[in-house]
């Protein structure tokens, strides 16, 4: 993700110009004066170390008045090209008090990153801020504490840290983090109390800012004075929902909050039969009736309008309603249940309504999780025997060879690991979940993209039709495997619920 910046340094010269083009490279760089330690000026002689004078911006002038200067940001670094000069001015400075890493030696300032401006002070300054401001959580998207000249968490026990790092990193580096990935695709779908991304142009700073809407509400970042980042966010603040900021000498770390749409909250409980449940459900909890396109109408909303497969019901079950939820809704966060099953949070699994998870409990716990799913099901035979014993071995080894062959050509990568689940004893049932709209949306684009034709070939080549038991729903059992296949994919934090049943139903 590191952006190329342009990030031009502006520089105070002690030593010939000639001298410094000639050893600095290809950096860029913005001489904006000069100064000189000791010497003469107008038939004045002056020393740093004897009389703390010293000679720039075109006068003598005094330590205190060269640190007003570095402190107001007009220019990023004081560089010696002399390391005996610089250890001169250094260490007689130190003696008078003042110390900075604005201060360093042409070879230092040699191995400074070049995409983005990096400060220790900057740097010092956040970690105290993360605290104040309680995030608990931080991804480092563009690797900036891996690149810059602190490599400990200095100190840092507050705030866990994730860094994206295109290179390897030194191994005391990756100390900073919990995790370090390669990109942001290798992140998944893990969310974060703030991101962090290097000072950019503004057009391009908006632009990942919007990438990370998914990642993150807050994003942090820190702007020089006077760079035209710092000028887009301070002319743009109302495009924020909270703007908070902390200056050092250089800039300021600018904490920015996305505006978020209020929370559009839905759990579908899926039936194909009449319940009692009218007008005793949580708020935001919907019936709707999966496979109404070929049953009586129940009264409930139902799977068969807009975009629906409602027809294959009597094959891949809740799979419909499923389908028809991702095509025809926009919920920011939404779940779905069965009429005979509701998470709950109590350990007491005897069915009420009063413990029915509800809308408020499920959003504070995606505040940390990702997904809410079933307690995982420890049964005491692989998930392939299970569909056998169903569905017959036969028909089920057919099913999983069609399955295979759809999946090999739209998702070849998911291969080892439904092959893994369906020589588990253990899994996640019932397609049940609560989670929010860009997983959702996730999932169903990988399931969609096999599933569908997968089953119109089962359909067809082994005539379901003509069966009138529980083998006819052969897709609708793989349908439970495909989602723990998914699962175990998928860098996800799941939180496991324990399911009531409602009885004689």
């Amino acid at each position: 993700m590191q952006g190329e910046l342009n990030f031009v340094p502006k520089i105070l010269l002690c030593g010939e110009p000639a001298d410094f083009l000639s050893r600095v490279g290809q950096r860029p760089f913005k001489i904006i004066g000069r100064a000189y330690i000791s010497g003469e000026i107008k038939s004045q002689r002056f020393d740093f170390v004897q009389d703390n004078k010293i000679f720039f911006n075109d006068e003598l002038q005094d330590l205190p008045a060269l640190i007003k200067f570095l402190q107001s940001g007009a220019v990023d670094f004081f560089i010696f090209t002399s390391q005996k000069i610089f250890a001169n001015f250094r260490n007689n400075a130190y003696k008078r008090g003042y110390l900075s890493n604005k201060v360093i030696t042409i070879d230092e300032f040699k191995t400074l990153p070049l995409e983005f401006f990096y400060d220790v002070e900057a740097d010092l300054q956040i970690f105290p801020s993360l605290k104040k401001l309680s995030i608990k959580t931080l991804l480092d998207v563009d690797g900036y504490f891996s690149r810059g000249r602190i490599f400990t968490k200095l100190g840092n026990d507050f705030t866990e840290i994730d860094g994206v790092a295109e290179e390897n990193l030194l191994p005391i580096r990756e100390n900073i983090y919990t995790h370090v990935y390669k990109n942001l695709a290798d992140v998944g779908f893990k969310r974060y109390d703030a991101a962090l991304i290097i000072e950019r142009p503004p057009a391009e700073f908006e632009s990942l800012f919007a990438m990370l809407e998914n990642f993150s509400d807050t994003i942090i970042t820190f702007a020089r004075v006077g760079s035209g980042l710092e000028r887009y966010i301070l002319n743009t603040a109302k495009n924020f929902s909270k703007v908070q900021g902390f200056r050092n000498i250089n800039g300021k770390w600018f904490f920015l909050t996305r505006h978020t749409p209020p929370e559009n909250f839905c759990n579908y409980v899926v039936t194909h039969k009449a319940t009692p449940h009218d007008g005793k459900l949580p708020d935001d909890y919907k019936i709707i009736h999966a496979g109404r396109a070929i049953a009586k109408d129940l009264g409930y909303a139902g799977d068969d309008t807009g975009d629906n497969i409602s027809r294959l019901n009597l094959y891949i079950n809740e799979i419909t309603a499923l389908y028809w939820i991702w095509k025809n809704t926009d919920h920011t966060t939404l779940g779905l249940s069965h009429y005979r099953r509701f998470f709950t949070e109590s350990n007491d699994e005897k069915f009420s309504y009063e413990k029915i998870l509800t809308r408020d409990a499920a959003l504070k716990i995606l505040e940390r999780y990702d997904m809410i799913i079933s307690e995982i099901f420890p049964g005491g035979l692989t998930q392939r025997e299970f569909v056998e014993n169903d569905c017959g071995k036969n028909l089920a080894t057919f099913g999983e060879s069609i399955l295979k062959k759809y999946m090999l050509q739209a998702q070849p990568d998911y291969l080892p690991a439904f092959e893994y689940v369906l020589n588990s004893t253990t899994l996640y049932k019932c397609n049940m979940f609560v989670t929010r709209r860009n997983i959702f949306d996730a999932y169903c684009k990988w399931l969609f993209s096999f599933y569908i034709d997968a089953t119109e070939e089962i359909l067809q080549s082994a005539q379901l039709d003509k069966i009138t038991d529980n083998r006819r729903r052969l897709m609708g059992y793989f349908s439970e495997r495909l989602m723990t296949t998914w699962l175990i994919k998928n860098r996800l934090r799941v939180k496991e619920l324990k399911i009531m049943q409602v009885p004689e139903l």
